[in-house]
């Protein structure tokens, strides 16, 4: 790897690599000589980096960054500073408040469900039993928004991906969801990513209500991997662009799409993330 940058050991990187993170560069930390080292993996990457660390300075010296030695905590709040996480929630609600809004959304809705254990309050929510037609294809689809009764049933078109049953499917589409969402709305407009959120949901839950006939499915799973295919495909078409994804993390979620095919499609909506991705790399 290349050294890119060397910074005094004292001071709070994390802004920096998180940027870093952000505009796809590949990166590793060490420190020497009471300095914090930087290396990457080119020499584009070298002066994108030192184009971050210019303006991560500027912000520091405004008094954006507060910045602690790993040795100025004392006691638990040293180890836990709870004013630093609620100040990170708080800014994190301000770059991407519909990726909170949709999080906080789900923490309800499997609250209320109990992690699925009782779907009856929360029955509403799946998606509505629509005559698929006879035959599958465009017709199937046309067959169903044709049997849409009003607003309502279009709504419960969107709503199953706020379903989740059990705390590890809850756990994954949100942490994905966090990760992706908050890239994008720190990059392109809030209101133009809602528009892609419903969009995915609306084609992925579809998907596999077509696909299966059935409206026992839900969860954000289709909406994570449609966010998948809308950076990846931004970043084909833009290469230089800050929506970006490491090829690495791409293909982990592929591979791993056709495992959940192979070894679990009986309790996995597999072509709600299938449609999912699809969707969009549309919208991308």
């Amino acid at each position: 790897m290349i050294r890119a940058a060397a910074v005094d050991a004292g001071l709070d990187l994390r802004p920096l690599l998180g940027a870093m993170a952000r505009s796809g560069i590949r990166f590793r930390v060490n420190e020497e000589s009471g300095s914090q080292v930087i290396w990457v993996s080119s020499e584009l990457e070298v002066a994108r980096t030192a184009q971050l660390l210019e303006e991560w300075q500027k912000l520091q010296a405004q008094g954006a960054f507060v910045q602690q030695s790993a040795a100025s905590g004392r006691g638990l709040a040293g180890y836990f500073p709870v004013g630093n996480y609620v100040g990170d929630l708080l800014r994190a609600t301000l770059t991407a408040p519909v990726t909170i809004v949709l999080i906080v959304a789900a923490l309800i809705v499997a609250a209320v469900s109990q992690l699925g254990a009782d779907l009856r309050p929360v029955d509403f929510m799946f998606y509505p039993a629509l005559n698929p037609g006879a035959v599958a294809g465009l017709s199937t689809l046309l067959s169903i928004l044709g049997d849409m009764q009003g607003m309502s049933d279009f709504l419960r078109t969107l709503t199953p991906a706020l379903l989740h049953f059990g705390a590890i499917h809850l756990v994954f589409n949100t942490l994905w969801l966090w990760h992706f969402g908050r890239m994008i709305e720190s990059t392109q407009s809030s209101v133009l990513y809602l528009f892609v959120v419903l969009f995915i949901a609306f084609v992925s839950n579809t998907t596999q209500y077509m696909w299966s006939l059935s409206s026992n499915f839900g969860g954000l799973s289709g909406v994570v991997y449609g966010l998948l295919g809308y950076i990846w495909m931004w970043q084909t078409v833009i290469p230089f662009s800050r929506l970006r994804l490491p090829p690495a993390m791409i293909g982990f979620m592929l591979v791993a799409l056709v495992l959940m095919e192979v070894f679990a499609s009986s309790w996995i909506a597999t072509a709600a993330h299938a449609g999912g991705l699809v969707s969009g790399m549309v919208a991308g």
